[in-house]
């Protein structure tokens, strides 16, 4: 295993964490027998993809939790129909998380769909985690209590929009199909994203400590990492040869992970269940 590869499953491990304190943060975990479940689920899928002997049994259970809360959360859409946007990046970020972890399953399978090599199956597990689930459940909590202006919900749209249309995108170029396409999906979520990460910057502004350091560094990572993202999306364009893909997982990866995803959680679940900001009451999509 190189260390690179070692870098991208440290990151990959560090998911679940995320999600397990979002979703206690949102208090959603349920009854105490269901957030061990979800937890020991959570610990044992990151524990997978750094030992071998584990490999898919590790990771089966984290699959089940996700998906089952993906068909809790798109029954409750279809019967409770909402027009919040928050509810919509919430949604959003349910349904693409059982993905993250198919694709989990796929590396640690040694699966390869249309000829992906095998970091880019890892590196697609990784983007349904944290673009896919961590950044629409951010922004959903952006729109609750931080801010709701029209940039912040153009944003939110595009964010929703963005982490499909940045694998479609991949896959098209995993096809032969023009570069274009996914340089169009990757600057959509990009621009999308940086709208996000001045969200929080401003919203650290109105919040008191610890969140304000959190809500800073997240803010100021998102912002750098998907700069990164956008100069890496438009290469074939202005191509920079420092650009590549270990140097895009160790700089966007960590930003966003470690930099943005971890920080803002964690200002989120100190915040807990603050009161929707009366700026944002009443705000639909």
């Amino acid at each position: 295993m190189s260390q690179t590869e070692l870098y991208v499953r440290l990151i990959l491990t560090l998911a679940p964490l995320i999600v397990c304190l979002a979703w206690r943060a949102e208090g959603s975990l349920g009854v105490p027998q269901m957030a061990r479940l979800t937890t020991l689920s959570g610990l044992l899928f990151g524990a997978s993809g750094l030992f071998g002997p584990l490999a898919i049994w590790g990771a089966v259970p984290w699959l089940l939790v996700t998906s089952f809360r993906a068909v809790v959360a798109l029954v409750t859409a279809i019967f409770e129909p909402s027009r919040e946007l928050a509810r919509w990046c919430n949604l959003a970020a349910s349904l693409f998380l059982p993905v993250g972890s198919i694709w989990a399953i796929a590396d640690q399978a040694r699966i390869q769909p249309l000829g992906f090599s095998g970091i880019i199956v890892l590196l697609t597990a990784v983007h349904f985690h944290y673009a896919g689930f961590a950044l629409p459940w951010l922004t959903g909590r952006l729109l609750t209590y931080g801010r709701n202006g029209a940039l912040e919900k153009t944003c939110a749209v595009g964010v929703i929009a963005g982490v499909p249309l940045v694998a479609i995108g991949i896959t098209s170029s995993q096809l032969s199909l023009p570069w274009a396409i996914e340089t169009v999906a990757a600057t959509i979520l990009a621009f999308s994203a940086i709208g996000i990460a001045r969200g929080y910057l401003l919203w650290s502004r109105r919040v008191e400590q610890p969140a304000r350091v959190c809500f800073t560094l997240g803010g100021t990572a998102l912002a750098a990492g998907m700069t990164l993202a956008l100069l890496y999306a438009w290469r074939h364009v202005f191509p920079l040869e420092w650009l590549t893909i270990p140097s895009m997982i160790a700089m966007h990866g960590t930003l966003n992970s470690w930099g943005f995803s971890l920080p803002c959680v964690l200002g989120c679940a100190k915040l807990g269940g603050a009161k929707e900001s009366k700026e944002n009451a009443g705000i639909k999509l």
